[in-house]
C-alpha cells in the first residue's frame, strides 16, 4: 500500500478506536464506577459534601476555598489544554520553504483536506481515567 493511500485506512481506524474507547468508557463509569478514576472522584466528592454539611458554621470558609480552588484549577488545565492545541495547529500547519520540519512531522498524504483531518485528530483531548 502507499504511503499516501495508508492515510485512508489508518485515520479512520484511530477514530474508530478512540471512539470505540470512548464508550467502553462511558459503559464502565455508568455500570463499574470504581474502576474509574472519574467515578472515584464523584464518589469521595460526595462523602466530601455530606462530610462538610454536618457543620456548616465551622466548615463553611473551607468548602468555599475548596470550590474556588477547584474553579482556579480547571481554568488553569482548560487555558494550559487550548495553548497546547493552539502550539500543535500552529507547528503542524507551519509551511516555511526554509525548513521542511512540517513535512517531516506530517506522515502520509499531504494534502491540504488530509492534513486538516489530521491536525483536527491531533487536537482531540484525550484522557486516562482507568484505574488498574
Amino acid at each position: 500500500m502507499e504511503e499516501a493511500q495508508l492515510d485512508y485506512v489508518l485515520v479512520p481506524l484511530g477514530l474508530f478506536v478512540f471512539g470505540l474507547y470512548h464508550i467502553w468508557l462511558l459503559f464502565t463509569i455508568h455500570f463499574y464506577p470504581r474502576r474509574t478514576v472519574i467515578g472515584l472522584n464523584a464518589e469521595s466528592r460526595h462523602q466530601w459534601v455530606f462530610s462538610m454539611m454536618t457543620d456548616p458554621l465551622k466548615n463553611g470558609v473551607l468548602v468555599v476555598q475548596t470550590i474556588r480552588n477547584n474553579i482556579m484549577a480547571s481554568t488553569l488545565l482548560a487555558t494550559t489544554a487550548i495553548t497546547l492545541s493552539s502550539l500543535i495547529s500552529v507547528f503542524a500547519s507551519s509551511s516555511s520553504q526554509s525548513s521542511n520540519t512540517s513535512s517531516q512531522l506530517v506522515y502520509g498524504n499531504k494534502t491540504s483536506i488530509v492534513s486538516s483531518i489530521k491536525s483536527a485528530n491531533a487536537n482531540i483531548p484525550e484522557r486516562n481515567n482507568t484505574v488498574n
